[in-house]
């Protein structure tokens, strides 16, 4: 590690810092989410429809924005659909394709889930001023922009 500039040495100690929270805070949510019976996978694609409750997506579309594949995602489709939180539609024009969307059930699940988080978070982050969040807001968003813009880098 000697051979890195000081700018690398700061970029892997950040990168190993955010392993660590990633690691943390999955640990964390899956406890979380355990009351309200339902599994991390489950959340993050609840709470990808729910950012946008009016669109409908197909499996494939899915598979590519969360980054599983298709027979992974379609696994948690299935469950969400059997578990009356996401709905299904066939396609009019192609009766192969279906478009899932996320239903009444489905939100108020993610909202539950999220409210149930609410102490925890603001336990979290009591200690952090306006300026802190927004700043820490500002750096996360640039590098998630970087990250989604360069998935195959």
């Amino acid at each position: 590690m000697n051979m890195l500039t000081e700018k690398q040495q700061k970029t892997f100690k950040l990168l190993i810092s955010l392993g660590i929270i990633n690691q943390l805070t999955n640990t964390w949510l899956s406890k979380a989410l355990t009351p309200h019976g339902i599994n991390q996978s489950q959340f993050d694609l609840l709470n990808h429809f729910a950012r946008h409750p009016d669109n409908e997506s197909t499996i494939s579309q899915l598979a590519d924005v969360m980054q599983m594949n298709q027979p992974g995602i379609t696994k948690v489709v299935n469950k969400l659909v059997e578990m009356g939180l996401l709905d299904i539609r066939k396609d009019s024009q192609d009766g192969r394709k279906k478009w899932i969307s996320i239903n009444a059930t489905g939100l108020e699940k993610v909202q539950n889930a999220f409210m149930g988080f609410l102490p925890t978070v603001d336990l979290c982050f009591d200690d952090w001023d306006e300026t802190e969040l927004d700043e820490m807001l500002k750096h996360s968003q640039k590098l998630q922009t970087w990250l989604d813009n360069n998935r195959d880098a």
